[in-house]
């Protein structure tokens, strides 16, 4: 919120998320790249490419957003699909592979 009360909301869209390899000079394969450590923290630095990352009502391509090595994943399995780019229902927290679940339906949190 701004000062003038305005509210400003941001979100990407998980099915578009791309994990870039450790050395950041890649895409990796979702589905074969290991970045949690068996406690859930991570083993390094994790980087993803967002396709589209609205900001503030900005739409922004391409944009980069780093995940830092410190600090606590709190909900490692939740964490590790949205990474790799799997729909996770909120309603029970069932993990959908096909990417085909709620993508483009007209929701925010608040």
């Amino acid at each position: 919120m701004n000062p003038s009360g305005d509210t400003f909301f941001s979100w990407a869209t998980i099915n578009e998320f791309h994990l870039l390899t450790e050395d950041y000079e890649d895409f990796a394969d979702k589905d074969e790249t290991e970045f949690l450590n068996k406690d859930g923290s991570l083993q390094y630095e994790v980087q993803v490419q967002l396709e589209n990352y609205v900001d503030h009502y900005v739409t922004v391509q391409d944009e980069i957003i780093y995940f830092m090595k410190q600090g606590t994943v709190h909900q490692p399995e939740i964490f590790e699909m949205v990474l790799r780019g799997y729909n996770i229902e909120t309603s029970n927290f069932v993990i959908n592979t096909e990417n085909n679940v709620r993508y483009m339906e007209p929701h925010h949190n608040q």
